[in-house]
């Protein structure tokens, strides 16, 4: 097990599908019998239902929405409508181009990971202070959550609506300022790093700690300038010292080893969402990027639907010494017995403007991918395969999704020192760090492109390249397939559903 606890899987299991609703009022349902009074009496139980509001969570970060919008929005990957299933009426191609509706299903999903979280940690906060002798430990831990949530939702949609209470939330509350949201989150942590417990691992794993804190507080105070106008560089660097020089974490001698099938043992990932197999779907990567005749590579129980891909430029970034170029796969597939797999399809697909595949019928993964949509060829794209896939498996990974790890860390006060002028010796010797576990060498001088390409690389594929794009001022660039260079795309649209369950909400700015 992952946890120390069996309870912690259990819970996680029951409560992940059926956690994530419509939450423009900030109310959630129960889904047991039991009262506060009577259900927080043992430790479990009280751990069962924290978890609880963890568990929005590993449905979003397991390609159900905020993965989607993170990074399929950028110039690392897209769904290109490949013959077969990934036309969804073209909805995959407006995200990448930053044509996405109002009412896309991924936007309103995310929003709904944030609020059901939020107004989970609001209920339970509310009945722990009432209920339990000592309730401080588990109210911080969900103080904790609730302004991660909130750092999500004001990254994603600026003014979001700011509610710290359940039983008397407002039905139907407004759109806060970003700046007192953005307050909230920075004040929020900054109170609770020194309570929150130092313990790693065993019944902490995947849950807040100080050091996870501190780590995503760093992230806010990186992103500062973009939320409030006022850089915070200065409290990085104290942020990410302080977790340097606390010793719990390191850089694993193996990049790849951080996303392996059973990762729990990684000395590098700070903070994850806990992932299932059997948790009926939540992270299905493997199903969303391979080739349907993949089902023979790894044995699954399904076919994958291929779908997501990284984009040549992206893929080409990779110098061919990085080791951290693993996490694409490319070439001749084949079966788990060693036969190459032949695609009949390649040998009869055109597209648009009618060109054949020039592979023809072997199943072969190219970084070349021929159009966006409408008729992307089959085998076209680099698939992204940095998530170890388990042999066998059905719909679900048991990777956990790593939401903050110690290399980051170093690239955050590499890039702290970098941007505020800073001691560049330094930031050049923790670029190095990184480089030289990827199998590369130190850069000097330290540009702004080689450290924004070094973090893009870094942390490919961990739901972050949309904020990072937005920090070095590029999300309104243009890359392959995408021309729109509008600044209000920097945010989302508050979704339609929200919007028509919600009177007291407004729209963002050219939506």
């Amino acid at each position: 097990m992952k946890r120390t606890e069996i309870i912690t899987k259990l819970t996680l299991m029951v409560v992940l599908l059926g956690c994530i609703n419509s939450c423009t009022d900030l109310e959630t349902t129960l889904y047991s019998e039991l009262t506060p009074d009577t259900e927080y009496t043992t430790e479990n139980t009280q751990i069962a239902a924290i978890l609880t509001a963890y568990a929005p969570l590993a449905g979003s970060y397991g390609n159900n929405g905020y993965f989607e919008v993170q990074e399929l929005s950028t110039e690392t990957s897209a769904a290109p409508a490949k013959f077969g299933p990934w036309d969804d009426g073209g909805i995959w191609a407006r995200l990448h181009r930053h044509e996405w509706e109002n009412n896309a299903w991924f936007i309103n999903n995310t929003w709904n990971m944030c609020f059901s979280g939020i107004a989970t940690c609001n209920r339970l906060i509310e009945e722990f202070e009432a209920t339990l002798e000592d309730p401080t430990e588990a109210v911080n831990e969900l103080r904790a959550l609730r302004a991660f949530y909130y750092f999500t939702a004001m990254d994603l949609w600026g003014d979001v609506p700011l509610v710290t209470s359940f039983a008397e939330a407002e039905a139907s509350p407004s759109r806060t300022p970003k700046a007192e949201v953005y307050n909230f989150i920075t004040s929020e942590f900054e109170d609770l790093i020194t309570q929150l417990p130092a313990d790693v691992g065993g019944q902490y794993y995947g849950r807040w700690n100080r050091w996870a804190a501190m780590g995503i507080l760093a992230r806010v105070y990186l992103n500062a300038e973009v939320y409030t106008g006022t850089p915070q560089y200065q409290k990085v660097l104290d942020l990410t010292q302080q977790i340097i020089d606390g010793g719990q974490y390191s850089l694993v001698a193996n990049y790849m080893d951080n996303f392996t099938i059973d990762n729990t043992g990684s000395s590098e990932n700070i903070m994850v969402v806990v992932q299932s197999k059997t948790s009926g779907g939540q992270f299905n990567m493997h199903m969303r990027t391979l080739h349907p005749l993949n089902r023979a590579t790894y044995n699954f129980t399904d076919g994958p639907w291929n779908g997501y891909t990284a984009l040549e430029e992206f893929y080409n970034s990779f110098d061919d010494a990085d080791n951290r170029k693993e996490i694409f796969i490319t070439g001749q597939q084949f079966t788990s017995s060693g036969e190459p797999i032949n695609d009949p399809n390649g040998a009869i697909e055109v597209d648009s403007q009618g060109n054949s595949d020039p592979d023809g019928t072997p199943l072969i993964f190219t970084p070349y991918i021929n159009e966006l949509f409408p008729f992307a060829f089959s085998q076209s794209g680099a698939r992204i395969g940095k998530y170890e896939f388990e042999n066998g498996i059905a719909l679900a990974m048991d990777n956990d999704f790593p939401i903050i790890r110690f290399s980051e860390i170093l690239l955050m006060r590499a890039e702290a020192l970098w941007r505020s002028g800073g001691n560049m010796t330094e930031a050049e010797e923790l670029v190095r760090q990184v480089r030289e576990r990827a199998g590369l060498a130190a850069i000097s001088p330290l540009t702004e492109d080689a450290l924004y390409d070094e973090i893009q690389r870094e942390l490919a594929f961990e739901a972050q390249a949309r904020t990072i794009m937005i920090r070095f001022d590029r999300f309104t660039s243009t890359w392959w397939e995408k021309t729109i260079t509008d600044p209000n795309k920097n945010v989302f649209p508050i979704p339609t559903a929200q919007l028509n369950g919600n009177p007291n909400l407004t729209q963002n700015p050219g939506y």
